[in-house]
């Protein structure tokens, strides 16, 4: 096991549910099974109680709840990762990553492009996609997403940033199980890590945020 793990750039290492593998290479759709390897272009599709869980030869982990469809679009170690999420919910843990090196994940509306950090995006038809990040910064075109804040998104409309609180996610199915699974660093999933906290502008931001509710 631990040798196909440094030889496979995607591998599945959790599956619950029912999941499917449409091939890049095109036929009949895939069952994944723990120990599987992906390929740039298989699209990753879940259902109704579905989950899974990928892990890049990086280090890097992403989570995918119920009712989600990914495409892997780039993966090539030390250089590039990139991925298309049509809907559902995705989480993710990003390696520190080498100079030069780039981790993205599309959507209809934005791309969001990160230097090693923890953040949940979740994409619905008909609605403005929601970025939260729990670790590090994630850029979404001109906008710098903090720990501890989440940006709402879409095509046409002005893009909100707010402070959120992770213990509001109490109760959201997909992050009760990302925070139900141990990872190999030893940090909470879904924790908020502020590196350096500025109580005054995230007491700014809960005001403003309550105020365009």
């Amino acid at each position: 096991m631990i040798a196909l793990l440094m030889a496979a750039v995607m591998q599945v290492t959790f599956v619950e549910g029912p999941v499917a593998i449409l091939p890049a290479s095109g036929g009949a759709e895939l069952v994944p099974t723990v120990g599987a390897e992906l390929h740039v272009g298989d699209t990753l599709q879940t259902r109704e109680g579905g989950r899974v869980e990928i892990e890049l030869s990086s280090g890097s982990v992403i989570r995918l709840g119920e009712g989600s469809k990914l495409t892997l679009r780039e993966a090539e170690p030390q250089k590039a990762f990139s991925a298309r999420l049509f809907v559902g919910n995705l989480w993710t843990k990003v390696h520190k990553l080498l100079s030069g090196e780039t981790y993205q994940v599309e959507t209809e509306n934005g791309v969001a492009g990160v230097r090693g950090t923890e953040f949940r995006l979740e994409a619905e038809q008909g609605k403005p996609d929601v970025l939260r990040v729990y670790e590090g910064v994630v850029d979404v075109g001109w906008n710098k997403v903090e720990a501890g804040r989440e940006l709402r998104f879409r095509k046409g409309e002005k893009p909100a940033v707010a402070a959120f609180e992770a213990g509001s996610e109490q109760g959201h199915k997909f992050m009760d199980w990302v925070r139900s699974r141990p990872m190999k660093d030893g940090k909470e999933p879904g924790a908020v890590h502020h590196p350096d906290r500025n109580p005054e502008r995230e007491n700014r931001e809960r005001r403003e945020h309550k105020h365009e509710r």
